[in-house]
């Protein structure tokens, strides 16, 4: 992983192919905006890597668990070389700070559906290709 930062700019990072960026179960202390390249998001489900999605140039990842404060639900493989910035904790929480009241329930609420579906998607999954099906 290489850093690249000037003064006032936001943090870059780069990750080499095959990198794990993050580890489900891992406490979440930034996200990150991809530029450069492509990214996995997997669980891992009977010791095997399930991929629940992938993630494209000028997407953010990795951003739930900054909101609710739960370990990541998966874990982020660069999948070629990546180039992403840095979002801080402290700059998510900025940007949620003057939602209108009721909202950070509602965003909450999502966050606990889409995490119960990443689940439910890792084990489908894993099961078809325990049965030979590539998903």
């Amino acid at each position: 992983m290489m850093t690249d930062r000037k003064a006032g700019t936001p943090e870059r990072r780069s990750f080499a192919k095959g990198s794990v960026i993050f580890r489900e179960g891992d406490a979440g202390t930034e996200a990150y905006m991809l530029q450069q390249g492509t990214v996995r998001i997997f669980k891992t489900v009977a010791g095997k890597r399930v991929t629940i999605g992938r993630v494209w140039p000028f997407q953010v990842f990795g951003e739930l668990s900054m909101i609710d404060d739960a370990p990541r639900m998966a874990g982020a493989l660069a999948d070629d070389d990546v180039t992403c910035l840095v979002l801080g904790k402290d700059a998510i929480r900025v940007m949620m700070e003057p939602a209108p009241p009721g909202l950070n329930s509602l965003i909450l609420s999502l966050l606990s559906t889409i995490r119960e579906m990443g689940k439910d998607l890792a084990d489908a999954r894993a099961t078809l290709q325990e049965h030979g099906i590539e998903t």
